[in-house]
């Protein structure tokens, strides 16, 4: 199955979608806010033959993944017809500009003074990297309105490469080149702050992510998992996390592995990837549940087992030079100079030719989970990769698992 798309004309830096709002940052100091779910309504009574694809590809695809629907969609009397909507849009070319959606547009100033390396939601604050240091400011302060502009609250001084939020715990991951992977607790009930940092590895570190209780971190040379415990605390019954070591690559995939070109690894949740001379080598991340005495749950130890090879059919682009990767339900991700390439979950390779600005997934999304959204120099493009609503979650090779639990709690009211 197809994925669908939706293009955007303008110039921008970056994209965030959170709590039905769209929201863009372009070169010249303008954050602008698009109300998502009314421009998707739109767009859908634009467009009423296939106004149910538009509005799970778009703004509800956390309905194809709950556990009842899906069961529905095996009726092949209601997945036939649902399928039949999908290949349609799919051959749909949608287009809008800001002068479109002027009424659900509006333009406001970024609220910080530097185009971030990364940025990310959580919990309706907007944080950001770059070389200036690690940032956040709430979205609701983000408003010409307000009598006295609040600034944004620096939380660091290294250089931040990427920044990444936990979907289990309250926590941000952040990778600080050569000042190694840190992390920070989030103090939810305190207006949003975050807690003293926490130096995980003092190794380089470009790009991280996490692995359910874990953090996952990596360079082009090198890639390593901070490795922690989850136990449960016997007075409050609520899980504590405790560092357990630094593992290495090697015992991710066995050292037996050899190459001839360099062994990229990248990872998030359950998937731990390396691109080898056959492919791309998948390792499946498996903390284990363990009983106490008391018959207290704790999770203390860990697993990898080889979950195969994914073959590349794509001959035309060196693998051994991906500039950054990254993983959402529907598959894995590797840019390129010249390229996005999209490892799905079905198998399929997908390719996105040009020179990419920037592009982003939201892996810890109820209902964005399944977009990627890529910026060009005069334009953007949303892509729903819907496919993954027929897929069997737990036997995919790229991409994590998506389904009961899938999606943390925590966030669910502004994902």
């Amino acid at each position: 199955m197809r994925s669908v798309k939706l293009t955007i004309e303008g110039a921008y830096w970056d994209s965030q979608i959170y709590s039905g709002e769209l929201m863009l940052f372009d070169f010249d100091g303008a954050f602008h806010r698009i109300d998502w779910h009314q421009v998707v309504d739109q767009i859908a009574i634009d467009n009423p033959s296939v106004q149910t694809a538009l509005r799970v590809a778009f703004s509800d695809s956390d309905l194809f993944y709950n556990p009842k629907v899906r069961k529905v969609l095996c009726d092949p009397h209601i997945e036939a017809p649902i399928k039949s909507q999908l290949s349609q849009l799919a051959d749909l070319s949608i287009s809008s500009s800001q002068e479109t959606w002027r009424r659900n547009w509006r333009t406001e100033d970024t609220p910080f003074g530097f185009l971030p390396n990364d940025t990310d939601v959580y919990y309706n604050q907007i944080f950001a990297g770059g070389d200036e240091g690690l940032f956040s400011i709430p979205r609701n302060a983000i408003n010409p309105g307000r009598l006295f502009k609040k600034q944004p609250t620096k939380h660091h001084d290294a250089r931040i490469f990427q920044v990444k939020a936990s979907d289990r715990f309250t926590a941000i991951a952040a990778a600080a080149g050569d000042d190694g992977l840190f992390e920070f607790a989030f103090k939810r009930g305190e207006g949003g702050g975050l807690n003293q940092e926490r130096q995980l590895a003092k190794r380089p570190c470009s790009a991280c992510d996490w692995a359910f209780q874990s953090v996952m971190g990596w360079t082009i040379q090198s890639a390593f998992l901070a490795n922690f415990n989850q136990e449960r605390d016997t007075r409050t019954n609520k899980a504590v996390r405790s560092f357990d070591r630094i593992v290495e690559a090697s015992e991710m995939f066995g050292n037996s592995f050899e190459s001839p070109i360099k062994s990229f690894t990248w990872g998030s949740r359950e998937k731990i990837y390396r691109i080898s001379e056959n492919g791309v080598e998948i390792s499946n991340y498996s903390p284990s549940q363990l009983k106490t005495a008391k018959g207290k749950g704790s999770i203390s130890s860990y697993s990898f087992s080889n979950a195969g090879t994914g073959s590349v059919r794509n001959g035309d682009f060196d693998m051994s030079s991906p500039i950054a990767t990254g993983t959402a339900p529907f598959g894995t991700i590797l840019e390129f100079d010249d390229r996005i390439v999209v490892f799905r979950s079905d198998g399929e390779i997908e390719t996105y030719l040009g020179e990419v600005v920037q592009w982003r997934v939201f892996p810890r999304s109820e209902h964005y989970s399944n977009q990627l959204h890529i910026i060009y120099e005069d334009h953007m493009i949303v892509i729903s990769f819907v496919h993954d609503y027929f897929v069997d979650q737990d036997s995919k090779l790229y991409g994590f698992s998506r389904g009961p639990g899938g999606t943390s709690s925590e966030e669910k009211e502004g994902r």
